[in-house]
């Protein structure tokens, strides 16, 4: 009898642990936006109050830490639409105030509204760069076929030219990058059975043991190995004339899935094609390396260890657990 209320006992634990967790999964949003903005963690910026008002009107130009700011923008994959930057990049220096403009458009035959979030790279800069206004964190309706231009003024905290390990790491290039959600309910971005396996996971330690397995990097005349973590399969060759490299913007077609289960997560071929600028940190670090050095017309798979994707974390945005080895099939469409 004892036994069987130990038994008992231990399920009705993992069942209150595993609705707690649901709890705070539907909370998370609110909660992430609102200590996130209040601190600056994980790239966020921080939000933009009264004493930052007043720091506003005395803070003067730093005018010899010229600073480059790149926008790029992602549309989850349930959310037929299109989004993008008007401008690529402004050049401006800290203590000095930007308006830059977003363009969205329903693509759809249906009324579809989103919401976007947003985050910083380098992480370190997310405390110094200021948002006086933003669209972020607000649903969006458009219509069939309707566009939107969406402002962000900001402005980076003079404070920035003195951050040492910014001044360590040379950093005179910042990105701020949103992307936009489907706010529809069928849409949602919590898959309840996955959770449920992490949470599994988590309680038998299988999750610490998916480190253990290793990254295999297989033989083959189209195999090409970019690291010990990444490697390349060439589906088709380039025209071997216009080349990805650090700066440089991509044009492509991509579709993302799981390399164990090729659940697909990710695909613009029937939709617009995703743009990015190359080698400036704005994509997981395996994407950039099995990039660089494609040509334009080429259609490569590019397969990375978990710890060039996501990691031990996951995205919970495309229902992607930690410790997920990825695949991304890329065909480059330009090189600009």
């Amino acid at each position: 009898s004892s036994g069987i209320n130990a038994e008992y006992g231990g399920i009705m634990m993992s069942v209150s642990l595993l609705f707690l967790m649901l709890g705070i999964s539907a909370a998370c949003v609110p909660l992430y936006k609102i200590f996130c903005s209040a601190t600056g963690y994980g790239g966020t910026t921080k939000k933009h109050g009264k004493e930052a008002e007043e720091k506003l009107k005395k803070m003067g130009p730093v005018e010899w830490r010229p600073i480059t700011v790149s926008f790029t923008s992602m549309v989850n994959p349930c959310l037929d639409w299109s989004f993008e930057p008007v401008v690529d990049t402004v050049e401006l220096v800290p203590g000095e105030t930007c308006l830059a403009f977003f363009t969205a458009k329903n693509n759809s035959n249906e009324v579809l509204t989103g919401i976007s979030t947003y985050n910083v790279i380098p992480y370190e800069a997310g405390s110094y760069f200021n948002k006086i206004q933003c669209f972020c964190f607000d649903e969006q309706t458009l219509h069939p076929g309707e566009e939107l231009d969406m402002p962000v003024f900001f402005y980076i905290d003079p404070e920035f030219a003195l951050d040492p390990d910014l001044i360590r790491d040379k950093c005179d290039n910042v990105v701020l990058h949103y992307t936009f959600y489907n706010t529809d309910e069928k849409e949602s971005r919590f898959d309840i059975p996955e959770l449920v396996g992490r949470v599994t996971s988590m309680i038998t330690g299988e999750d610490k043991k998916q480190d253990a397995i290793g990254f295999k990097i297989p033989e083959g005349e189209n195999i090409h190995k970019v690291n010990d973590l990444v490697y390349k399969e060439v589906v088709r060759k380039g025209y071997e004339k216009d080349f990805v490299v650090p700066g440089c913007k991509v044009v492509c077609h991509v579709t993302g899935s799981v390399k164990d289960t090729g659940r697909v997560f990710w695909c613009t071929k029937d939709g617009t094609p995703f743009t990015y600028t190359a080698g400036i940190g704005s994509l997981i670090e395996g994407w950039e390396e099995g990039c660089i050095g494609m040509s334009e017309g080429e259609i490569s798979k590019i397969v990375m260890s978990s710890k060039k994707g996501y990691g031990k974390i996951g995205n919970r945005s495309w229902n992607i657990p930690g410790h997920t080895d990825l695949e991304f099939e890329i065909e480059i469409l330009a090189v600009r």
